[in-house]
């Protein structure tokens, strides 16, 4: 039901990214849920999708694992905009990340960035379409209202560059502390994944390189999606203070 609810505001809020065809209901819950039950009634009147009330046995054999909740949606596959549509802001921080193969990683990233408040991601090639309910789910409905865009990696540096972007990257070689780092909004910050890391033609479009310090001496990196947890809410928190310094 969380990845629906997600689906459900960014229809309204006009973001959705695909469109809903039909909710089916447990029957059981039109007692034992009225509060939710409502909620998609009166949501599917005003979106325009359907209901079917059915048996629990019925939505157990559509859906993919058991932890449904007696709700799914049947919905079209979402369409991820191709970088040369991409139209950045000019303040706030995107991520692009390039290397992440792990749909779980992927969803935990974009939950993440959605929370701390990044404008967009960017994918290189195309969005795993294979695992899209599973992301959906382990982002918690976050890959629904994140804006998310595919395509050439090169290319889109290149135009948050053109909109006045810093670049900056994840790495360790000649790396400044992320939270001493001199930084301005706004900012582009690549993240590579954790086998390959970051291509060279991305690293030699960076203006500066981020690390994570560590409380222990340790040579290995941290898993992915903690490494954008953690610098997600720094920039979130330099938002938040005038640390992240505008452009001049």
């Amino acid at each position: 039901m969380t990845s629906l609810s997600a689906l459900i505001r960014a229809t309204n809020e006009g973001v959705a990214r695909r469109r809903i065809i039909k909710v089916y209901i447990d029957r059981d819950l039109v007692t034992k849920d009225k509060r939710r039950v409502a909620f998609l009634y009166e949501s599917a009147k005003k979106i325009g999708f359907g209901t079917e009330l059915s048996d629990r046995s019925i939505i157990d054999g559509i859906a993919r694992g058991k932890t449904h909740g007696g709700i799914i949606a049947e919905v079209t596959e979402a369409e991820y905009p191709d970088v040369s549509l991409l139209k950045p802001s000019g303040h706030g921080f995107s991520f692009l990340c390039e290397g992440i193969e792990d749909p779980y990683t992927l969803a935990h990233s974009i939950r993440s960035l959605y929370l701390c408040g990044a404008e967009s991601l960017i994918l290189p090639g195309r969005f795993p379409f294979s695992a899209d309910a599973l992301i959906a789910k382990a982002s918690a409905g976050t890959s629904e209202l994140l804006p998310v865009f595919t395509g050439d990696p090169l290319q889109a540096v290149e135009k948050f560059a053109s909109y006045g972007y810093m670049i900056a990257a994840a790495g360790i070689r000649e790396a400044v502390d992320c939270d001493k780092a001199e930084l301005r909004s706004p900012l582009l910050l690549i993240v590579g994944g954790e086998k390959r890391g970051i291509s060279g033609a991305l690293s030699k479009k960076c203006e500066t390189v981020l690390k994570i310090p560590y409380a222990r001496d340790f040579k290995a990196s941290l898993p992915t999606e903690s490494s954008v947890s953690i610098l997600a809410y720094e920039l979130s928190r330099r938002q938040r203070t005038p640390i992240l310094r505008d452009k001049t």
